[in-house]
Order: C-alpha cells, then structure tokens, then sequence
C-alpha cells in the first residue's frame, strides 16, 4: 500500500517537472553602460545630457565632465526606504575628460531617482533615473 501511495505522489510531480521543462524563459536584459555629460550651456545654464535616463539592475551609469566648470551628481529623491549611502553624493569632477562611474546595484530598487549638480541645480543641471523593475 505504501509502494502505490509513494508512485501516486512522485508520478504526477515527475510529469510536473517534465512540463515545466517547456516553459520559455526570458533572460534578464544584458547590462549596458549609459554616457552622461555634463555639459555648460552658458554662463549661467548648466545641464546634463541626457538628463532623463532609465536603467535595469546591472547597468552603469558614467557621468562624464566635458568642461572646466566643477559639477557633481547628488541624488535629491529616492524611493521610499532607499539608502544609497555614500553614493548619495558623487565626488566632483574638475576637469575634461573626468568621469563618476554609478552601478546600478542592489541599492536601487525600482522607481524614479532625481539627481542635481549641488552648485547648480537652480541653473537647470539636474535629471531623473528611472530603475526599471528587474527580476
């Protein structure tokens, strides 16, 4: 009795796994690296292009100085009970060619990011991340 309670159980769920072995699976998109200039309009306009930018988990975001002007990434807004630590605050980028490379790691959780330049963000320098969902 035991044999044929023990077959009634392992056979349907071998043909449970024989099934599933059927079900396509979608592999999570490639990381990708997204290029951020920073980028000096005029005396007294400052940007980042692009300014609006969407990520997965996995991407990095490199903010690169294209002029003279010191400019940062500081991140203004989170989503709720998100604790970027020590990357809240970028370091500031002086020169040309000088660059702050953020992974969008398991501190991110999905939902939308908005980061200024400390100095000038009343001068339009800021921007949005948005963190897709991820697996």
């Amino acid at each position: 009795m035991a044999r044929w309670l023990n077959l009634a159980l392992v056979i349907p769920f071998s043909a449970m796994l024989v099934g599933m072995a059927h079900i396509p699976v979608t592999p999570p998109p490639a990381p990708k690296a997204v290029l951020v200039k920073a980028m000096d309009v005029s005396a007294t306009e400052f940007k980042w292009s692009p300014a609006d930018i969407t990520a997965n988990p996995g991407d990095t975001i490199r903010f690169e100085q294209t002029t003279a002007t010191p400019h940062n990434v500081e991140f203004k807004e989170t989503p709720a009970g998100v604790d970027l630590g020590a990357s809240k605050m970028g370091p500031f980028l002086v020169a040309a060619g000088d660059h702050y490379d953020l992974v969008i790691d398991g501190r991110f959780k999905p939902g939308t990011y908005k980061f200024a330049c400390t100095p000038h963000e009343s001068m339009g320098m800021k921007g949005t991340i948005t963190v897709a969902g991820g697996k």
